[in-house]
């Protein structure tokens, strides 16, 4: 850095410094921002209780310039929105302001007035007004009528807040989605993302790029399957909600305690953080994170493998099934999968009567699982008709009764399978040759004994005289 942008750097830290010192307001605070009354470096926004506050800010040892949201009265700061994280102003850049443009857009202005960002909305409003809500978000409205043109919490950034949603719309288009900071000191876009499709059950995902890296399992309306510390979140006083409608799914989180401080971070490294604030050791404290280790991270070993993270080597092949390959799979190298040892009597049949085509196939129970990944929802109201359908159609490798979802199959491969004492006692029900499941009813899969006998000859009664 010159000697110059060295002592800009400085100065603009000194001037934050000032305005956090003791707690006294050397920084003028404004209450909105309108066309008469700008936000410049030295200044704050601050919402009505005081509780959250927006102003100009340096991350870390970074010689960038931020406009951000941070909470007011937290001495460790955190911003937990950004507004131009992709266009940062220079910390030499003393004279920059945020201001309301003459179209009506909230604009961010460098020290020679030329807009850095906007709100960009195509129609604004002549008397537009910016103001800080107390749950955090930055919203532009019509000064006159009072109507909302614009809200930060459409745009989120690396935080989540009690409030705002996340979730996608395929018929708009609409996607709200955590993104990662590049590093801790620069807030451009990093590689990670957060947030839940559309899908039935839905599930919550963190993105590496456009590849799954983690998720939450499906959701049954009260708890993520697959998420071990879900009860303990809602009994810390932290819930989850899910609202779908066709073609949308939107995710929010409730606090019971109003003086609870809690956020979620995407980290850089793609680790999902729950922070609460102690006001007493004047910290952010984690309570909770995913992925913690590597079976947590998505398909960690491939199809039809599953990982257990207390067992070495951590991935082992589901009954019935074989490495691809046994010389990457003595490597270490597990991403490729398993394949299936015998195959389907329905494979062989065909073109064969469901009589003929199904009789010899079973499915062996798996307890304990995060589910896999690609659920698909049937309405079947019980566990024997969920296998039935199963049985009778050769595409289905798998099929789960669960609480509150009823009957869920899957077809295809079997991706991110993880096995672990402290997920939901969920069962799989993975369809396998009749040779694969021996000539008792008795089986131990997986290191876990099940038993099922009246189940396995119900399904192969019922095969016989359904249609396929």
């Amino acid at each position: 850095m010159d000697t110059a942008g060295f002592r800009a750097t400085a100065y603009l830290s000194a001037v934050l410094l000032l305005c956090n010192f003791n707690g006294l307001n050397y920084c003028t605070a404004i209450s909105n921002v309108t066309r008469a009354q700008n936000v410049s470096v030295g200044e704050t926004l601050t919402s009505p209780g005081q509780v959250f506050e927006l102003g100009f800010f340096s991350p870390g040892s970074s010689s960038n310039q931020y406009v951000g949201i941070w909470h007011k009265n937290i001495s460790v700061r955190k911003a937990i929105w950004v507004a131009n994280r992709e266009k940062p102003l220079t910390a030499a850049d003393t004279s920059a302001s945020l201001v309301i443009g003459s179209d009506g857009n909230l604009v961010i202005l460098d020290g020679t007035s030329i807009s850095i960002w906007s709100t960009n909305l195509s129609v604004g409003a002549s008397e537009a007004v910016a103001v800080l809500s107390d749950n955090g978000e930055l919203v532009l409205k019509d000064g006159t009528s009072g109507e909302i043109l614009w809200e930060s919490f459409q745009f989120p950034g690396d935080t989540f807040l009690p409030g705002m949603k996340l979730g996608m719309n395929t018929i708009t288009g609409e996607r709200r989605f955590l993104s990662s900071w590049q590093t801790e000191d620069n807030p451009l876009p990093g590689l990670f993302s957060v947030g839940i499709v559309p899908e039935s059950p839905a599930q919550a995902f963190v993105w590496k790029g456009s590849t799954p890296y983690w998720r939450t399992g499906p959701w049954n309306g009260v708890k993520f399957f697959g998420l071990p510390n879900t009860a303990a979140a809602n009994l810390n006083g932290f819930s989850f909600l899910i609202e779908k409608n066709q073609g949308s799914a939107y995710f929010s989180i409730t606090i019971s305690s109003s003086s609870l401080v809690r956020i979620v971070v995407i980290s850089p490294v793609g680790t999902l953080k729950v922070l609460d604030w102690d006001e007493g050791t004047k910290k952010w404290n984690q309570w909770w994170q995913e992925p913690e280790g590597p079976c947590d991270v998505y398909g960690t070993c491939g199809a039809f493998g599953v990982c257990n993270q207390s067992r070495s080597p951590i991935c082992r092949c589901m009954k019935g099934f074989v490495p691809k390959s046994n010389e990457e799979w003595r490597r270490g190298n597990w991403k490729g999968g398993c394949v299936r040892r015998t195959q389907l009597q329905c494979e062989k049949n065909e073109s064969h009567t469901s009589l003929e085509s199904g009789k010899d196939d079973g499915f062996w129970q798996l307890s304990g699982l995060k589910l896999p990944d690609f659920p698909i929802y049937l309405n079947l109201d019980d566990a024997a008709g969920c296998g039935i359908w199963c049985l009778n159609n050769c595409s289905c490798v798998a099929y789960a009764s669960i609480e509150q979802i009823n009957c869920i199959v899957w077809i295809g491969d079997l991706l991110d399978v993880q096995e672990s004492l402290l997920i939901s006692a969920e069962s799989l029900f993975l369809r396998l040759a009749k040779s694969e499941l021996g000539n008792k009813f008795s089986f131990k899969a997986l290191g876990i004994h099940d038993s099922f006998p009246d189940l396995y000859l119900v399904l192969k009664l019922f095969s016989s005289s359904s249609p396929r």
